[in-house]
């Protein structure tokens, strides 16, 4: 038997093969890790299985799986990680608040908003590929620059209170937060869509080897600015769910979605070596990580353990992606 993950096939026929972390093996991992949790939480206090609990969770996810989605993009792509995701999303959401200030229509607020966090990834590109850079690099450099900018523009924002922006932000749908349904809806459309189009195909080609991709003459160029705008744009997106759902936000706000984002980009599947990964199982991920800190919450500890334990996570999958590559190689 053979299964396909995304720019890979691994054969899993051969007598003494070993366990695949690849997958939906993944998947089944991140499944019944999520499921320990939330039987550990019941058990220790039952008025956790709860609709406030799915609304808590639900909500946390939206931002974090819209981001998620971006920081896959960029990982499958063999652009490693985009570290700037913290600016970006405080810049697209201070653009969302000011426009919905002065009244400006939010239809044309969206638009502008997306435009602009594509712009930022388009920035990105740009110096990575004319300064022939490390991503990664490039993107903890424009994060601390776009940081520090968003301190000489502003100390504190928040959209406008009475908009209509701001009930849709606060408001539910079928028992769920409206915004966690845009991120389900991309993670779906990218999902899909990724494996069957050109650039799609392109990026997962350039992710498992740049030379073999260039070889069949595709553009490494053309692909990093096509990813890296996409991914801005999934900022932008994410930058707007925030300014709608959040309260007053300083430039520093969006410092604390980078570990999360990471983590989930990672139990998902998404290999850091490039060429990889399921976006579909953001959903899973990004599910399991949205419950710890309700789960904190309800064994009585305090926020501060919640980066104890995202960054104890975030060591395990890498250890696993480790894991998945050596086994590939294999």
């Amino acid at each position: 038997m053979a299964y396909q993950v995304i720019g890979r096939s691994v054969a899993t026929s051969r007598p003494g093969a070993r366990v695949r972390l690849d997958g939906w093996g993944t998947a089944v991992v991140v499944a019944l890790a999520w499921l320990l949790l939330v039987v550990a939480s019941a058990l220790n206090r039952s008025d956790f299985i709860s609709h406030q609990t799915v609304l808590a969770v639900t909500f946390t996810m939206s931002i974090v799986g819209v981001l998620a989605v971006g920081q896959a993009l960029v990982g499958i792509s063999g652009g490693f990680l985009d570290l700037s995701q913290p600016t970006s999303l405080i810049l697209t959401a201070l653009v969302a608040a000011r426009l919905l200030a002065v009244d400006i229509n939010v239809a044309v607020v969206v638009v502008i908003t997306v435009a602009v966090g594509a712009a930022w990834g388009l920035l990105n590109a740009l110096i990575i590929v004319y300064g022939k850079l490390n991503p990664v690099i490039v993107t903890l450099a424009t994060n601390f620059v776009g940081l520090a900018a968003l301190f000489l523009l502003f100390q504190i924002a928040e959209a406008p209170i009475n908009s209509g922006f701001r009930d849709f932000g606060r408001s539910s749908t079928l028992g769920l937060p409206n915004i966690w349904w845009p991120m389900v809806a991309l993670v779906l459309i990218v999902g899909f869509f990724l494996p069957r189009t050109r650039y799609g195909r392109h990026a997962i080609a350039v992710g498992g080897s740049r030379f073999a991709a260039q070889a069949r003459g595709i553009s490494l160029r053309q692909t990093r600015f096509a990813i890296f705008t996409a991914a801005g744009a999934c900022a932008g997106m994410a930058g707007l769910l925030f300014a709608a759902s959040s309260g007053p936000f300083t430039p520093s706000s969006g410092t604390v979605y980078l570990l999360p984002v990471i983590a989930a980009t990672i139990l998902a599947g998404v290999s850091l070596a490039g060429g990889r990964g399921n976006i579909w199982l953001i959903l899973l991920s990004v599910g399991f990580l949205s419950t710890v800190p309700t789960s904190l919450v309800f064994f009585g500890l305090s926020s501060d353990w919640q980066a104890i334990f995202q960054g104890f996570i975030l060591i395990v999958a890498v250890a696993i992606d480790g894991y998945r590559e050596r086994n590939v190689a294999r």
